[in-house]
């Protein structure tokens, strides 16, 4: 190489050399470290415990109302906290500079606070994704773009399908119920599309139809495989998703103009009942881009789900293995299941019990058995 071109390569290598952020120094946390405040108008906290083990977990949060405060202190949110950081772990958390459908902002702002923890206290060792319902599905966009910073993800309960998938379910259980149950949802000429994402539906009319007339719920929970307790609480939850989605996204983004709805009763009745909505295309591309995985992943993937969660089913963990045997890398994913009932209804241990069999698989290369998760 000639003397100059020695000297520009030197000067760039050096340059970036010069740039780059240090490794953590985990032996100077001799005491714990709470650290909060707000990035781009995204609150977040940072806790770094006694002894940190030199790693970091990013946490990613699932779908919260609207003008839902940032509680990270709260039992919901502590509980699980704990999993990380008694193995060591600093553990970061972004509120989203938005709530509701935040996939996007979900995505940038733990990626923000990802970079504002390495400036801050230095490179971790390792890195890891985790999160749950939607957040699980930011998890997953994350480690599928941004492969070289993490060592693996973890969604737990999570949305592991295209969002335009998971969310069309959503909107067939809402028309399902709105032809059961007529005017309980709305009374809008325009049926279930543009309304207002705030307020939000009224829960007790829900209940109170479901009542008034359980056959009905009936037919409907075993259309979906639901319980039929689930029924009240879960179309009041949908529907509230369904009009802050449509707000983001400009319109509705579901067509169901071709759709054969059956097991609701009369199957030729549903046919002809259930009423029909055309879909706008830029609301399409919306949740297109929020998001649909790849499978495209380079880092182990531990997916773990209970064994009947009515608002995110646990068939998410085999919709994603489709995804990955696509992308032909399914030797990078592995599910989990807990015997339990609930949306996200773990507890400490069995999140670290995961995480622990993450870890291994992480550092040894050995894919960890799947099947049901116990605690030893």
């Amino acid at each position: 190489m000639r003397p100059h071109r020695l000297l520009a390569a030197l000067t760039v290598l050096c340059a970036a050399c010069a740039s780059a952020p240090p490794a953590a120094t985990p032996s100077a946390f001799t005491q714990a470290v709470a650290d909060t405040g707000t990035i781009g108008g995204a609150p977040y906290r940072i806790e770094i415990p006694a002894g940190w083990n030199g790693g970091l977990v990013m946490y990613a949060h699932g779908y919260e109302i609207a003008g839902t405060p940032f509680e990270p202190l709260a039992p919901r949110h502590a509980q699980f906290r704990e999993a990380f950081t008694s193995r060591g772990f600093a553990f970061a958390q972004s509120w989203y500079r938005a709530q509701g459908w935040a996939v996007r902002e979900g995505i940038d702002d733990t990626e923000a606070l990802r970079r504002h923890f390495i400036r801050r206290y230095g490179r971790p060792d390792s890195t890891f994704v985790t999160g749950h319902s939607m957040g699980g599905l930011i998890a997953l966009a994350t480690i599928e773009g941004r492969p070289a910073e993490y060592q693996g993800a973890l969604p737990l309960c999570g949305v592991l399908s295209p969002t335009l998938e998971w969310m069309r379910t959503m909107f067939d259980l809402l028309v399902s119920f709105d032809y059961l149950y007529p005017g309980v949802l709305t009374q809008s000429p325009r049926g279930l599309v543009d309304l207002p994402a705030a307020p939000a539906p009224e829960r007790d009319p829900i209940a109170a139809a479901v009542r008034a007339d359980p056959e009905r719920a009936e037919a409907l929970a075993r259309r979906f495989a639901l319980h039929p307790r689930s029924i009240p609480g879960l179309v009041w939850f949908y529907a509230a998703i369904f009009r802050e989605v449509e707000e983001r996204a400009g319109g509705n983004p579901f067509d169901n103009r071709g759709t054969v709805y059956r097991g609701l009763g009369n199957d030729t009745a549903s046919a002809r009942g259930v009423r029909r909505y055309a879909a706008r295309p830029a609301a399409v591309e919306y949740l297109r881009s929020r998001y649909t995985p790849t499978g495209r992943i380079a880092d182990p993937v531990l997916a773990v789900h209970t064994t009947y969660d009515a608002a995110v089913a646990p068939e998410q963990m085999d919709r994603y293995r489709t995804i990955v045997q696509l992308a032909r890398t399914e030797n990078r994913f592995a599910a989990a299941y807990v015997v339990g009932d609930g949306h996200c209804a773990f507890t400490p241990a069995q999140v670290g019990t995961a995480f622990d069999a993450l870890r291994a698989w992480a550092a040894t290369g050995r894919r960890p058995a799947e099947g049901e998760l116990v605690v030893q």
